[in-house]
C-alpha cells in the first residue's frame, strides 16, 4: 500500500510505501529541497476554520502552516 506525500512548497504529490510524518527530499516539480507532508496532515490543515488560521497563513507553506497550526494547538499528532 502506498501513501501519499505532498511538497511543502509547490503541493506536488509523490507516492511511497511507507508511513511517516514527513519526509525530506528534493521536489522534481519546483526542485527545492525540502519538507514533504503525509496527505492526513495536510488534510488536517485544511480542515482548519478560517477564523481560527493564524495570521499570514495563506502566504505560509504547508511546513510553516504545521508548526503554526501545533503551537497554536489547533492539530495534535498522535503517535501511530
Amino acid at each position: 500500500m502506498s501513501e501519499t506525500y505532498v511538497c511543502a512548497r509547490c503541493q506536488d504529490a509523490i507516492e511511497r510505501d511507507f508511513e511517516v510524518r514527513s519526509i525530506i527530499r528534493t521536489c522534481s516539480e519546483c526542485g527545492e529541497n525540502g519538507r514533504f507532508l503525509h496527505r492526513s496532515l495536510v488534510e488536517s490543515l485544511s480542515a482548519i476554520a478560517a477564523e481560527n488560521r493564524p495570521d499570514g497563513w495563506d502566504q505560509m507553506t504547508l511546513d510553516e502552516r504545521f508548526e503554526a497550526a501545533l503551537k497554536e494547538g489547533l492539530i495534535t499528532v498522535t503517535r501511530t
